[in-house]
């Protein structure tokens, strides 16, 4: 096992992932402006000491952010692919730590989570769900305890979470909730790297099956991402063989144009928890 292990930090922009990073470290690491250029493409790495363990936590632009255009979409997609990839050549990855603000939930929170779990990682990374904005909550956990049905039905499901606020600098009973937080996420962070199992984690050698096998397979599923733009689905594989080194498209691809993102045809609607 490697001595400095790889979390992927994951999520729609506005749901706190740079603040989650800081929290982790302690101090000031990630931007945290919505508006800042070099976060929303591609990815950030930290390197981050949690009781005397290394990690290496890589904080990453999540699926249709709203500031981003079709040629920013796709290269979001490109860039999230070729993360995955470079880390299994590194160690593996180690954790997937995919991060919601408590508040609607959303087709965006169901397309992040299909997109880095269930096809990038296969299913093969454990998952904790980080839920931010908890701060003027009574019982932060209680949060979770109210909406864990309407993520069961809408097919996801983790191995953890974790409900925290990562709003640093509030004074008073928040400053309390902030420390109990950062308690929270380096607990769980803990707990999934030290059950982390060789054979399991996404690493070097799973490699996608371009003919028939897992890139076959995603470049189908592409489809369901998407509705109503002139972005072609040839676009996104055409970049990924480009980029990121995937074998050429088979003849019997279809090049018919994909759309936007949505969830499932229940999720058409924003439901509040």
């Amino acid at each position: 096992m490697p001595s400095i292990k790889n979390i992927v930090l994951f999520g729609q922009s506005g749901a706190g992932k740079s603040s989650v990073v800081n929290l982790m470290a302690g101090e000031e690491r990630a931007e945290t402006s919505p508006d800042t250029e070099h976060w929303t493409k591609g990815w950030e790495e930290h390197f981050i000491d949690v009781d005397g363990c290394a990690y290496k936590v890589f904080d990453t632009v999540g699926l249709k952010e709203p500031q981003l255009g079709t040629k920013e979409y796709l290269e979001a997609i490109v860039n999230a692919y070729e993360l995955i990839k470079t880390l299994k050549q590194e160690g593996g990855i180690h954790l997937l730590l995919f991060c919601v603000r408590a508040a609607k939930f959303t087709s965006t929170i169901q397309n992040n989570y299909r997109l880095f779990y269930e096809w990038f990682c296969e299913k093969k990374v454990p998952i904790v769900l980080v839920f931010t904005g908890l701060e003027g909550e009574e019982n932060m956990e209680g949060w979770w305890t109210r909406s864990e049905g309407l993520f069961e039905r809408h097919g996801i499901v983790v191995d953890s979470h974790v409900c925290i606020t990562a709003a640093n600098g509030m004074g008073g009973r928040q400053q309390g909730l902030y420390q109990l937080s950062r308690k929270l996420v380096h607990t769980r962070v803990r707990e999934h790297i030290r059950d982390w199992k060789e054979e399991s984690a996404l690493k070097e050698g799973d490699e996608p099956k371009e003919n028939g096998g897992w890139f076959r397979a995603f470049k189908q599923k592409l489809k369901k991402l998407f509705k109503g733009t002139q972005t072609a689905k040839k676009e996104i594989v055409t970049a990924l063989m480009k980029r990121c080194g995937v074998s050429p498209i088979p003849r019997d691809v279809e090049t018919r144009p994909i759309h936007t993102p949505i969830g499932i045809k229940s999720l058409a609607l924003e439901e509040t928890v």
